[in-house]
């Protein structure tokens, strides 16, 4: 009895010597398992659109996730003139909400869709609202998080006013960057906007970029940015000539995909896809 006495005191102040940081080894030898970061996507409910109409719809997150990218695209129409005016996480709503308008005489489907993570370090900055007067395609707001090297962007939507339509969302020297022209070419016309949110993160984005594709002047091009292997989108976007508008933007499993059309007179005019990756 006194040996088992002994061994068994042994034991208990041996424990009590150990840091409390320290896991104990499970009897079966596994380590202890640590919580990791995840990142998913989900999607909303899609809309019909009819023509001449803005429709807006939305991809909600999971609790305990935030959302990081997101965006829509239109089903099985590779010429479909639906275009892309707001794009951005609604904070409140844990969710990522797309407005597109359908300028096309055709009935179409929009469907939303949300990267969403569990990292607890995801934050948000809103950009200025630069004011954009009738027909104008090019005064871009920009969204930082911080100059420093602490946090910085992954991610990043856009919002416009009336008749203003996405031309750019992506990531550029640091920021996030918005950009879109007010379609609306009466000189009378009120002023309209264009604004940058950017996502921000503690944990520096791996970035990839696709090709730039030049397009005549009516035509659509799809383009499509792909993470390196191992990683997934968390966030993306289409960057685009001031003329050519965004007709769809959003991730795929290991990418991002970007649809735009040339509205503008040149036919030198272009846009690439943009995506953030992390591991999943």
């Amino acid at each position: 009895m006194g040996s088992v006495r002994t061994t068994a005191l042994t034991a208990a102040l041996l424990a009590a010597a150990l840091p409390a940081a320290v896991p104990q080894a499970r009897a079966d030898g596994a380590r202890p398992v640590t919580a990791a970061r995840t990142v998913t996507q989900q999607v909303g409910h899609p809309a019909v659109m009819y023509p001449n109409r803005l429709y807006t719809v939305a991809a909600y997150c999971p609790q305990g996730t935030k959302p990081t990218g997101g965006g829509a695209t239109v089903e099985d129409d590779p010429v479909s003139a639906v275009f892309v005016k707001d794009s951005y996480p609604d904070v409140a709503g844990n969710r990522w909400v797309v407005r597109a308008f359908n300028a096309s005489g055709e009935v179409q489907t929009l469907h939303p869709r949300v990267v969403c993570s569990t990292d607890p370090s995801i934050s948000y900055e809103v950009g200025p609202d630069k004011p954009l007067q009738p027909g104008e395609p090019n005064n871009p707001s920009d969204a930082n998080c911080g100059f420093g090297r602490t946090r910085f962007v992954v991610g990043g939507g856009i919002q416009s006013g009336d008749t203003t339509f996405a031309s750019e969302t992506s990531v550029g020297n640091g920021v996030w960057t918005a950009r879109a022209k007010y379609m609306d070419f009466d000189p009378d016309a009120p002023l309209s906007f264009v604004r940058a949110t950017a996502v921000c993160s503690t944990t520096e984005a791996t970035y990839a970029f696709s090709r730039t594709v030049k397009l005549a002047v009516g035509a659509v091009a799809t383009v499509h940015a792909e993470c390196p292997a191992g990683m997934v989108p968390i966030g993306g976007g289409g960057d685009a000539s001031p003329d050519v508008l965004l007709n769809s933007s959003a991730p795929t499993a290991t990418g991002w995909t970007v649809r735009a059309t040339n509205k503008g007179f040149n036919d030198g005019d272009g846009v690439f896809a943009t995506v953030a990756c992390a591991a999943p």
